[in-house]
């Protein structure tokens, strides 16, 4: 990534987290309170909604952005997993994980220290990204 770099250990880590994300948080919980998937993604997006709104109340600035970030990566991820099957939730996954290969690649093999390297990779991304879209 062009803030710290990604190694596997990182990107095992997401997909751990994604697999949580969709395994424990929509398919088991969906099960267990006998809704469909889409009632239970509906019902996490508007909790975290909900929770966002509430951060402001949060005294400490670095545990509240330490939060808001996590709720807005883990509403991004249920966003993509609602636009889906969810029974490709591997897929998913693989295209998630490939895209952060792909924008770690391109930044420090090719565009590290160059003037706009932002906007490169920002369109080069615009580019690889097949799979992640709706």
């Amino acid at each position: 990534m062009p803030l710290c770099g990604f190694n596997e250990q990182m990107l095992e880590g997401l997909r751990q987290f994604h697999l949580g994300l969709v395994e424990h948080g929509i398919l088991e919980r969906s099960e267990r309170k006998g809704q469909t998937v889409a009632e239970t993604v509906e019902r996490e997006l508007q909790d975290m909604e909900a929770f966002r709104e509430g951060l402001p109340e949060m005294t400490d600035p670095l545990a509240r952005d330490l939060i808001k970030a996590l709720i807005n990566y883990s509403d991004a991820f249920y966003r993509i997993v609602d636009g889906r099957e969810i029974e490709d939730y591997h897929g998913t996954l693989e295209a998630i994980g490939r895209l952060y290969f792909e924008m770690d690649r391109k930044y420090y093999s090719e565009l590290e220290g160059k003037p706009d390297r932002m906007g490169q990779l920002v369109r080069y991304l615009n580019e690889v990204n097949d799979g992640v879209k709706r």
